[in-house]
């Protein structure tokens, strides 16, 4: 029985924590403070496509940082997890231990993604269209994963955050032997050229 989730992978909104490549042009409070606002409107995308929402946050105070600005009956977790392969890999096993399929996975960097692009992937997922979706970003990344179960290896020998992640992330689910669902590609916001772009 279909029982989605989105998870969104989440680093608290603190000044000098997240969103430091937006300096210097931004000071690290408004850089905070603009990425707890990507974070709740990634949040309210999501869950008017789901009702099921996963944070997983970084670091342990995480949690105190953002539960009071975004809704109830949410479901939370602490990363684990030395690089993101690691982290997602994870969030991805814990959803699954809770008996949710199919899973995807958000960052918190392209706040203005259609919420259709989350339903697309599910469906397709749901529906066994695929095994694996990913959305790929303008610089080499993805803004989102899905996947219909866990699945193992799918995140190793990956550099993360350079202009390969996508495709050594779809070289392993080729070699894998899984399917994938390529989604449109989107922006993600990591500077400050790539916010005024957007």
């Amino acid at each position: 029985m279909s029982r989605p989730v989105v998870i969104v992978m989440v680093k608290a909104p603190r000044a000098g924590f997240t969103k430091t490549r937006l300096a210097p042009q931004l000071s690290e409070t408004d850089a905070a403070s603009l990425a707890l606002c990507f974070v709740q409107d990634v949040v309210k995308t999501a869950l008017c496509v789901v009702p099921n929402l996963l944070v997983a946050f970084a670091p342990d105070d995480g949690r105190a940082l953002l539960e009071p600005f975004l809704p109830h009956d949410l479901l939370w977790l602490e990363q684990q997890g030395e690089d993101l392969g690691e982290r997602l890999d994870a969030a991805i096993a814990h959803a699954a231990n809770l008996g949710f399929n199919p899973i995807v996975a958000l960052g918190a960097d392209s706040p203005t993604l259609p919420g259709s692009f989350i339903q697309t992937a599910l469906k397709a997922l749901d529906a066994g269209e695929t095994d694996t979706v990913l959305g790929p970003t303008l610089d080499g990344g993805y803004y989102l994963l899905g996947v219909r179960k866990r699945v193992r290896h799918l995140f190793q020998n990956i550099s993360w955050s350079t202009p390969s992640t996508y495709e050594q992330t779809a070289g392993n689910i080729d070699a894998l032997g899984l399917r994938l669902l390529k989604l449109p590609q989107w922006y993600d916001v990591d500077t400050f050229r790539s916010l005024t772009a957007s």
